[in-house]
């Protein structure tokens, strides 16, 4: 486990974790955000799903309707595009329950050179830059994601992690499964592969 206390910049600390993560050896590589509680069993599932980059979705801190953070990738009419072990493609993602291997971090490396820093020897590289693009203002996590896909890169949702979201009094638990399972007409996926 690495971690990087007291950086006031998330894509700065993030960059610093990955970077000693890499030196250390890492194949894959987890960020988990400090508000954020779930199953052990969540995490190995997390890990053990194929993909270069994979998440779980968590809920927004607010009271009122439930939403999750993330942006699905629809099919055509609608319904998301899922695969056969039950994961769901999204075009955004949070990433603060989000796996990473060592090869999407080289292909993105490779792809933004203007992101990478450092000695040349040993470039680190900046996965969640954020700020202004295409007019519009990027936080780090959807930048990310947005940087990932232009280069052909899929992301990944585990929909049936149980996730909970802190603020300073309140928990916001959710599962992103149940849900989808449970809003009017039911979800077009299977409910026995998620």
């Amino acid at each position: 486990m690495v971690t990087e206390i007291g950086c006031p910049y998330i894509s700065g600390a993030r960059a610093t974790m990955l970077r000693k993560a890499l030196d250390a050896g890492a194949d894959v590589v987890v960020f988990i955000d400090h508000d954020l509680s779930w199953r052990p069993a969540d995490l190995l599932k997390l890990i053990d799903t194929p993909g270069e980059v994979v998440a779980g979705l968590y809920r927004f801190k607010e009271d009122g309707p439930v939403k999750f953070m993330g942006v699905l990738d629809d099919n055509e009419d609608g319904s998301p595009k899922v695969r056969a072990d039950g994961c769901i493609k999204a075009t955004r993602i949070p990433a603060g329950f989000m796996k990473i291997t060592k090869e999407a971090v080289g292909r993105f490396m490779t792809a933004y050179p203007a992101l990478n820093y450092g000695p040349p020897y040993h470039l680190s590289t900046d996965l969640f830059n954020h700020g202004a693009h295409a007019g519009a203002w990027w936080g780090e996590d959807y930048a990310f994601s947005r940087n990932w896909c232009a280069i052909g890169g899929e992301l990944w949702v585990v929909p049936d992690l149980s996730l909970t979201h802190h603020a300073q009094s309140e928990a916001y638990p959710g599962n992103f499964h149940k849900f989808m399972m449970a809003q009017p007409g039911g979800c077009e996926y299977d409910n026995d592969r998620a």
